[in-house]
């Protein structure tokens, strides 16, 4: 039993886990979990506001006002769904049917008969020159300078790289650069041929648009708190009943030097239906005196589709996180 007298040291970061709120603010699908952060720090803010007067207009009374209550999740690594979240976008899986654009030097590419084929990450792919995008420039600099070209079909086998719209060699009109949808290109001719795209798998957007999504969760994050008496680690679970995730100062930072980059999500904390903001659950497991089973009763997830025993509303998420629709933002392929 827990006393004033006890004390606990904490040296560990939590577990945290996102849910889904339902229409009645309940915990419903879980939609992230971080296993991986390197810091996860909640902070209290406030305002004082004081009546002053008297002689040397002292402070008689003082208020605590405007309290905000910020959880801080720093991670070492990240995953699509997490950028979502961060940047307020949306998630859609479209598989192989990824559009993916890319543009290449024309000195990366080389005419293969009516391919080209180039390299990307070590592996050689080919696309048919006549879904390629070719530019040229006839002057980049000074009083003639012109805007890049767009040359259909240079048929790079006998052009060699030079071609105009026509077709025919033209001096100082080199291709520089070639255009083309990764879609279009496979990891052979002959696979070309059957029509079959073979290099584009797995294609998952982040949809990050002038609009925010709400971005409201409840949050549980799980760690240990140290004993001072007996030297044990007991669990401890801080609850974010209702937490919004800050669309405020999000980066993706991508450099050369230095550590890899982390990823930094803040939580506001708001206030629930019962007026909490967060909740601190220390408790332990094992040994305890035998206690009948909850089933549901008190289950913060009784809310949860009206679910009469424990869980029984959780069977009607399944179709979401597992369904095949390429627009569902919560989709997790097989």
């Amino acid at each position: 039993m827990a006393i004033i007298l006890d004390k606990y040291a904490i040296k560990e970061v939590a577990d945290v886990m996102f849910y889904e709120l339902d229409s009645k603010g309940a915990p419903s699908a879980p939609v992230l979990y971080l296993d991986t952060l390197k810091t996860s720090t909640l902070e209290q803010s406030s305002e004082t506001v004081d009546a002053t007067g008297g002689k040397g207009n002292v402070k008689l009374l003082s208020w605590d006002t405007n309290k905000e209550l910020t959880l801080t999740l720093e991670d070492a690594l990240f995953s699509a769904k997490s950028l979502g979240i961060m940047f307020g976008g949306t998630m859609k899986w479209y598989g192989d049917k990824q559009e993916v654009l890319k543009t290449l030097p024309a000195k990366a590419v080389t005419a293969d008969g009516d391919y080209l084929s180039f390299e990307i990450s070590g592996k050689k792919m080919w696309v048919a020159q006549t879904l390629v995008t070719a530019f040229s420039y006839a002057d980049i600099t000074g009083a003639n300078k012109v805007d890049p070209v767009p040359v259909a079909y240079p048929n790079w086998t006998t052009k060699k790289g030079k071609a105009s719209a026509s077709g025919e060699d033209v001096a100082g009109q080199d291709i520089e650069f070639v255009t083309f949808d990764l879609l279009d290109a496979t990891s052979t001719k002959a696979a070309w041929a059957s029509g079959t795209n073979n290099v584009v798998t797995g294609g998952l957007t982040i949809d990050i648009g002038a609009e925010f999504n709400s971005n409201t969760y409840y949050i549980t994050g799980d760690t240990y708190a140290r004993n001072f008496q007996s030297g044990q680690d007991e669990f401890l679970q801080f609850i974010v009943p209702k937490g919004k995730v800050s669309a405020e100062d999000v980066s993706l930072t991508m450099e050369a030097d230095g550590d890899p980059a982390t990823f930094s999500m803040s939580v506001k904390c708001l206030k629930a239906d019962d007026g909490t903001m967060i909740k601190l659950v220390k408790y332990n497991l094992g040994g305890g005196a035998a206690t009948t089973l909850n089933k549901g009763v008190a289950s913060v997830l009784d809310s949860y589709d009206e679910a009469t025993t424990e869980n029984a509303g959780w069977a009607s998420t399944v179709s979401k996180i597992t369904g095949t629709s390429q627009n569902n933002p919560d989709y997790i392929p097989d």
